[in-house]
């Protein structure tokens, strides 16, 4: 083989040895009406705790509550224990290690009082490079304020907010302030996502 042709063939091993398989994944609000929705590109062998980090950052929650994944198939993974489920460790579990194949579904609770159930869908595996960084490529609409009662609370104060006549829109007003429903900016997600420490 050529000198060059052999320094080439080093070249391209060496760019695969650093290819790595990318998730798609679309997150999606469960029970909000029109649905509050993300979607993210991560490392397919991120690991849950991180994987949480993401979504706390990409949905705009402040990680003020207890969280869990859950497989189908599989048992729960949080970092704490919850009576009657079996618990695996956040920090060693990797997403790769759930959901491997695109249509391939796992579920996010966080807030077990309010009860914020989110579906991730893996949509596509695609090929990045050691360059890669997470980030959050589409969504809609802005994600419900901590605290605010679940689906159905946030359901009665976005009601409340529309409807200048209702009985609790001024509280509403008030405790909002300048929250918009429909308002979501990708640009800014990736702005908190880099400012994020790993």
């Amino acid at each position: 083989m050529h000198p060059c042709c052999w320094i080439e063939s080093e070249t391209l091993l060496a760019r695969r040895t650093f290819r790595m398989e990318v998730y798609v994944i679309k997150v999606t609000l469960l029970g909000t009406s029109p649905p509050v929705w993300r979607r993210i590109l991560v490392h397919r062998d991120i690991t849950l705790r991180n994987l949480h980090r993401t979504l706390q950052t990409v949905m705009g929650w402040t990680n003020s509550h207890l969280h869990q994944f859950v497989h189908p198939l599989k048992q729960n993974y949080s970092l704490r224990s919850r009576v009657g489920t079996k618990i695996a460790d956040e920090n060693r579990t990797r997403l790769g290690d759930l959901i491997r194949a695109p249509g391939a579904r796992l579920s996010y609770e966080y807030d077990f009082g309010d009860g914020w159930q989110h579906e991730l869908l893996l949509e596509e595996v695609l090929l990045g490079d050691e360059t890669f960084q997470q980030t959050c490529v589409a969504g809609k609409r802005c994600c419900p304020p901590e605290d605010c009662g679940g689906p159905r609370g946030f359901a009665e104060l976005l009601q409340a907010l529309q409807d200048a006549n209702h009985p609790t829109h001024d509280e509403a007003c008030e405790w909002l302030g300048d929250f918009v429903p429909e308002c979501f900016s990708a640009d800014e997600v990736n702005r908190r996502l880099r400012r994020r420490k790993h």
